[in-house]
């Protein structure tokens, strides 16, 4: 469960890439500074991937130099483990049963397919909300489909690193939300039902999803944002249209960010998927006046 406090969004479906990294690409990727006439500091936006850990870091030290130099981190959320309990039943069904929610051919589906790839069945995950499973499935099939590279890189996931080495190099910590809110807003913001639906869907185009997947863990690591983007919205058509995790939590983010901006020098460290398109951070911050640049990776 800890592991998928970290999946909000785009580890929706996974395959395997090839292992080679674009150099200097400095256009339009997942790192940015951020200035603006009259803020004396630059504040810098990082693009993430959940499931990557610290020591990736060691191949981008541009970003480690802005880490270093910012007096605040900004993340999504710190995993207080006060919370966990809380925020762990948000993912569980109240008063019905999973298979209850879903047709029977899907249902007969999820069993064999739960069976297959996560070692228990429908009736051992039958308390759990569709978008849990969901997001089971899809976390099992990318550890899987790329476990050679996920090992290469060691430590803590890239975002609790940033929390954990900010709090030793004693910088402010600013949260966006906290976990009882991420986990309300992942699996309350859609009603059972919806989310039933959703998941028929993601087993009916699973096939696709994969190829999505495979693409987009590879664009990542690439750099290159307008792929990460389109990919995205063709995961939409996937049985996985989640963009109410983007859009509505930038949107709120947004009433946060410039402040932090004005005060002082910011690590802003986000999934990618955050930074992409119209409602995304890059584009918000740009409309308020904010002067955002791509920085080679």
């Amino acid at each position: 469960m800890k592991k998928l406090l970290h999946l909000l969004l785009f580890i929706i479906a996974v395959g395997a890439y090839q292992q080679t990294k674009a150099q200097q690409k400095t256009t339009d990727g997942v790192f940015y500074s951020i200035t603006k006439p009259g803020i004396k500091d630059t504040s810098w936006l990082f693009g993430t991937y959940h499931l990557i850990n610290e020591s990736y870091l060691q191949t981008t030290p541009q970003v480690i130099r802005a880490f270093n130099k910012s007096a605040n981190v900004v993340v999504e959320v710190v995993i207080d483990s006060s919370e966990l309990t809380t925020a762990n039943s948000k993912a569980l069904l109240q008063n019905k049963k999973l298979s209850a929610l879903l047709q029977k051919p899907f249902a007969d589906s999820l069993d064999n397919e739960l069976k297959t790839n996560v070692g228990a069945g429908l009736a051992q995950m039958d308390v759990y909300k569709p978008m849990m499973v969901m997001l089971t499935l899809s976390m099992v099939n990318l550890m899987k489909d790329n476990q050679e590279v996920l090992s290469k890189y060691t430590g803590q996931p890239l975002d609790v690193s940033f929390v954990t080495n900010g709090k030793k190099q004693q910088k402010l910590i600013s949260p966006l939300e906290n976990i009882t809110q991420q986990m309300d807003f992942l699996f309350n913001t859609l009603d059972d039902e919806k989310q039933a639906v959703m998941l028929q869907d993601f087993l009916r185009n699973k096939e696709a999803g994969i190829k999505v997947g495979n693409d987009l863990l590879k664009s990542y690591f690439e750099n290159d944002i307008h792929k990460i983007e389109a990919l995205y919205q063709a995961s939409l058509n996937t049985g996985a249209d989640m963009d109410f995790l983007v859009k509505a939590r930038n949107k709120n983010w947004m009433k946060r960010l410039p402040t932090l901006i004005q005060k002082q020098s910011n690590f802003i460290a986000v999934g990618a998927m955050h930074l992409c398109g119209e409602d995304g951070l890059i584009n918000q911050l740009r409309k308020l006046g904010y002067t955002v640049t791509a920085q080679p990776l």
